[in-house]
């Protein structure tokens, strides 16, 4: 199944850490992600002195080892795809009156209804309100301890 994955995820792929939970998900189909979830990791990344619950794990990196996983986080693998908020803002747009949701959460249940993905967050991350849209709009979501 595709699945779309938030930013914890995200990471653990690029550390070649992917979850057994997330391997068993996807078996072989393709991973997505959303250009918010990808900022607020290129943010947490971007400036070494802060060590927060997302690049917690990347600062006890080797300096070149750290160096590798952020260049795979700029130009991303081609396993991992996005869709673009242009081809989501209509829906965005709609979705954002039947369900009261951030721009991160709407959207990423826009991204998972254009590519007909589930949307796989890791543990700490689970948004009860995406939750409760994605079960509203016929969308899988799976927490995943990353």
């Amino acid at each position: 199944m595709k699945v779309l994955i938030d930013d914890r995820l995200l990471r653990s792929v690029l550390l070649e850490r992917e979850p057994a939970g997330l391997r068993r998900v996807r078996r072989t189909d393709e991973l997505w992600t959303t250009g918010a979830w990808l900022y607020r990791l290129c943010q947490a990344v971007a400036d070494p002195t802060v060590q927060g619950a997302l690049s917690g794990p990347l600062a006890e990196l080797p300096p070149e080892l750290r160096t590798e996983v952020t260049a795979k986080l700029v130009t991303l693998p081609p396993e991992v795809a996005t869709v673009s908020v242009r081809e989501l803002a209509w829906d965005m747009g709609q979705l954002v009156h039947r369900h009261p949701l951030n721009f991160v959460a709407l959207e990423a249940l826009a991204a998972a209804r254009r590519v007909g993905a589930a949307i796989c967050v890791g543990v700490g991350n689970v948004s009860p309100r995406l939750e409760a849209a994605a079960a509203a709009e016929r969308v899988r979501f799976r927490v995943i301890q990353a």
